[in-house]
Parts: structure tokens; sequence; C-alpha cells
């Protein structure tokens, strides 16, 4: 019986193009590549700035017979697929608490980077770039707990994000890094210290923007520069 019911569902799902919904809060897609993670970051870091108030699916399906399902459904349906389930609606969600503590740091985050103290670099994390800017040593060492802390959330958070789309080859821990490093880029504001890409799709990205072209012949691949 659970077979056959099985195959009921898998036909069901091929169907409507591999996407099952239920009816307990939990609702899962499936795309083809790593674009449905550049589209979420956006919202993400709307989410910790302050520009939404809805925290963007982000949590993995735990019903792992639901999942189970979708994989089987991606492998003999769809030729190519990241399974991304939506979170659960709980607020004890471990993927709702980095978020919400990065949300919560984020004001503090950015008085550091008004201060010039405080840069992002191409890998996605903060790092002190001035330390001449406290007025005492444990000032500095508030600073430095507070960028430990601020990468430790998100660093789990891009680990979440590549746990959650392990099944897509495109989708890696670096691969993850940079394109929230590139996100946040993109977000510049003048002043900020910001460690441009690498040589590569990003940078030629960057260089071609409006951010880019202000730098001139400060823009060099992996070069910290502060934003004009």
């Amino acid at each position: 019986m659970r077979i056959a019911t099985g195959l009921v569902l898998i036909a069901v799902v091929a169907a409507v193009g591999c996407v099952i919904t239920t009816r307990h809060t939990i609702d899962a897609h499936v795309t083809v590549d790593i674009r449905h993670i550049k589209e979420q970051a956006g919202d993400i870091l709307d989410f910790i700035e302050g520009e939404r108030d809805t925290i963007p699916d982000l949590e993995a399906d735990e019903n792992a017979e639901a999942q189970s399902l979708l994989n089987h459904c991606a492998d003999f349906i769809c030729l190519t697929r990241t399974v991304h389930a939506a979170e659960l609606e709980t607020s004890s969600s471990p993927a709702k608490q980095i978020l919400e503590r990065l949300r919560e740091r984020y004001p503090k985050i950015e008085a550091l980077k008004e201060a010039g103290a405080l840069g992002e670099n191409n890998r996605g994390y903060v790092e002190l770039r001035g330390a001449d800017k406290f007025e005492d040593a444990e000032q500095k060492n508030e600073a430095q707990r507070l960028i430990a802390d601020e990468n430790k959330d998100r660093k789990a958070l891009h680990k979440k994000i590549v746990r959650l789309n392990a099944d897509e080859a495109d989708v890696s821990m670096t691969a993850v890094e940079h394109i929230y490093a590139f996100e946040r880029l993109k977000r510049a504001e003048p002043g900020d210290l910001f460690q441009l890409p690498e040589a590569g799709e990003y940078f030629e990205k960057f260089k071609k923007s409006k951010l880019g072209r202000k730098l001139g012949s400060d823009c060099k691949p992996g070069a910290w520069v502060e934003i004009k």
C-alpha cells in the first residue's frame, strides 16, 4: 500500500511540474540552478536591514518522507533541480533565529562602518579596518566581539543555505559566500569600506556598474577601497 501510494503521488507531481504543496504550512519548490539563491539573497538582506518584516523562506522541511519523494521526483522526472522547502512556521526555527540576530545586530554593525572601523571583505564577512578609530582598548575589544558574533551568524546562514541546496552541483560554501558578498557590495554607500571581488564574473559586473566606474583606477580585483 505504501509503495502504491508513493507511485500515485509521483504521478501527481509530474502533472504539476514537480511541485508538491502540503496543507501544514510547508510549501516545497523545485528550481533549476543557483539563480534561486541569488534572488533569495536580496530578500534576506532586506529583512536583515529592516526593509521588510517578513522572514524569507529558508528552513528545510523536516518531514523526511516528503523530502524523499521530492528527491525521487527530481531524479526520475526532472532533469536538473535544486530542492528548496519553505521554513516551518515556528518561532524556534534555527534559520529564523540566525536572521533575527543579524537584524538585531545590524544597527551596531552599520555604526562601526560609518565610523570607518569596519569593512566588508569579498568572502561575505566583516573585518576590523580602523583600529585607530577607538578611544580605548575596551571599546576595541567590544567591537571585536561584535564582529566575531556577526561572522559566526553569517557563516551559519551560509552553511544552512548550502545544506538546503545540497543536490545542486553549483552550490558550495564558496559560491554562497561570494553571492552574499556581492549583494552587499551592490548596496554599498559612499564612505563604506569594501574588498572588491577577485578577478572573474563578479568583479567584471562591479567594474561596469555605476559604483565601479566611480572608483576609476582604484577598481582592481581584491583591492580594499572606500566607496565613492
